[in-house]
């Protein structure tokens, strides 16, 4: 699921979702047709958001809905797996628009808006721990996907396009373990917080070299000069 907000008050103004039945073992068993719809929000969209997205007030007033039709397509859409499903985001701000945009809609369900908070799950979060650029730091969706040799498909801040290539880039993460396993060896050795003994330890044995027992004891001794 990707969703879309207001610059200032993050209240909704797109959603794009995708069903994904996944097998026993984690990999991509069907992509379902996904859903897509704009929604009006209570507040004025923003020039950033509008320049990001595309997204104005016009389209808005003319193809919007409110965000308890949106929620109400959602559910349907879902079908009996709504209140079973994982709610996968890559970041963690689509759930903050959520909550945002419940409390600009007070005529929407509370516990249709406590269902997708509860059941949220951050890609992004999880995938940052074991793919970083050059510089430790953490990766777009696009970049990301960049790292599997996978191009982006479609147009970036659209939340359809930004749900379908998320998908891409959960089956990347599940098929190729190769590519996955390199990047997650780099990024072990850009890990900075660990003592320094165990960091130089893990630093050369992502280089793929032998660590010796003698070599790490002499570790300890210097950083305890």
């Amino acid at each position: 699921m990707d969703l879309e907000g207001t610059q200032f008050t993050h209240e909704m103004i797109a959603i794009g979702a995708i069903k994904v039945d996944i097998r026993k073992d984690g990999s991509v068993k069907k992509i379902h047709k996904g859903m897509y719809t704009l929604v009006k929000a209570k507040n004025r969209i923003g020039k950033v958001v509008t320049d990001l997205t595309g997204i104005t007030e016009a389209n808005l007033r003319e193809n919007g809905v409110p965000f308890r039709v949106a929620l109400e397509m959602l559910k349907k859409y879902m079908g009996r797996e709504f209140s079973k499903c994982l709610f996968v985001t890559f970041g963690n701000h689509d759930f903050r628009i959520i909550a945002q945009s419940h409390a600009h809609n007070l005529d929407v369900k509370k516990e249709d808006v406590e269902m997708i908070i509860k059941h949220q799950f951050d890609f992004a979060d999880f995938a940052n721990n074991y793919v970083k650029d050059e510089k430790n730091n953490n990766l777009s969706l696009a970049n990301m996907l960049k790292v599997f040799n996978i191009d982006f498909e479609g147009t970036q801040h659209n939340a359809l396009a930004d749900t379908l290539n998320l998908v891409y880039l959960y089956d990347a993460f599940i098929k190729n373990r190769e590519i996955l396993k390199n990047e997650y060896r780099k990024t072990l050795g850009m890990y900075r917080h660990l003592p320094q003994p165990i960091h130089l330890a893990i630093e050369r044995l992502a280089n793929k070299e032998n660590v010796t027992a003698e070599e790490f004891e002499k570790y300890v001794d210097d950083s305890l000069e």
